[in-house]
């Protein structure tokens, strides 16, 4: 008998032989190592690697964005890569195009997107969400000196910037603004200094970066809207050993300053009361 208890013990200890669960969730204050459950397997081959792969988008300043050197910089990219740092794994960014972001993750590109996802129900059909690590709200931009517009509703029949993502589309075409597309908020605003476009619609973090980095140009927000984002790293589902991880170093790195050194670097000040943060929220 001690013999055969000896040999189940021994065949539990190897690789081949660990009991597999499916259906236990992980606790978001277990660590990476050792493997906590195996479920879609990407946190144990992120592990195995010594990477996390994170998909991003190219080019959307402040939250990704490539310097003057060419390296790849941005809100998004440095919180996904202190999470891969907080996770022990080195990140590996993985450029993309909005449109191919989250396709990507289905088809097993990279293991988790940071890249100002917001939850929505649709996606929650497809994917798994961390906390969220900021929350975001549209406002609207104008010059100092503009008397016309004070709200959204006064953007009827006014140029008015609108980035290519995200719902600003909607929320212009609904008020029935004229829409001038543009890449990104920095474009916006550069048509907005140019005179060829009365107002810019894009995300408040966005305006508070802009207005950080170019603190002589005279520009002043005349509303928000109360349309809060929940913005959320994204994974394929089933993967909830990785996504307690995320969370366990969104958490840890609230608690130990890191989250606050990122975001006073991007916008400015410490992060303000009514920006939710990781610990207080629960899982999307």
């Amino acid at each position: 008998m001690n013999i055969i208890l000896l040999l189940v013990l021994t065949c539990m200890l190897l690789p081949g032989c660990v009991p597999r669960s499916h259906d236990r969730v992980p606790t978001p204050n277990m660590g990476v190592r050792p493997y906590r459950i195996n479920t879609g397997g990407l946190l144990q081959d992120a592990v195995e690697r010594g990477t996390l792969r994170i998909g991003i988008e190219r080019d959307y300043p402040p939250f990704s964005y490539h310097d003057a050197e060419g390296r790849l910089k941005g809100f998004d990219v440095d919180i996904a890569e202190e999470v891969a740092y907080h996770m022990e794994l080195n990140p590996e960014f993985i450029e993309m195009s909005w449109e191919q972001l989250l396709p990507g993750l289905s088809e097993g590109v990279y293991d988790v997107v940071f890249d100002e996802i917001a939850v929505r129900d649709d996606r929650r059909q497809l994917y798994d969400f961390s906390h969220a690590y900021m929350t975001s709200f549209p406002v609207v931009v104008v010059r100092d000196e503009e008397t016309r517009i004070r709200s959204f509703s006064d953007l009827k029949g006014q140029r008015t910037a609108v980035p290519i993502v995200g719902s600003y589309r909607d929320i212009a075409e609904q008020i029935g603004a004229d829409i001038r597309e543009v890449q990104h908020a920095e474009q916006g605003v550069r048509q907005l200094m140019e005179g060829a476009v009365d107002a810019a619609v894009m995300d408040n973090l966005s305006a508070a970066n802009l207005m950080l980095q170019f603190p002589d140009r005279k520009l002043r927000t005349v509303e928000s809207s109360d349309h809060v984002y929940q913005v959320c790293a994204a994974m394929t589902k089933g993967n909830n050993d990785l996504l307690a991880a995320i969370d366990n170093a969104l958490l840890t790195m609230k608690s130990d300053g890191t989250y606050a050194a990122i975001w006073e670097k991007y916008f400015g000040s410490t992060p303000p009361n009514d920006q939710r943060m990781p610990e207080e929220q629960q899982h999307p």
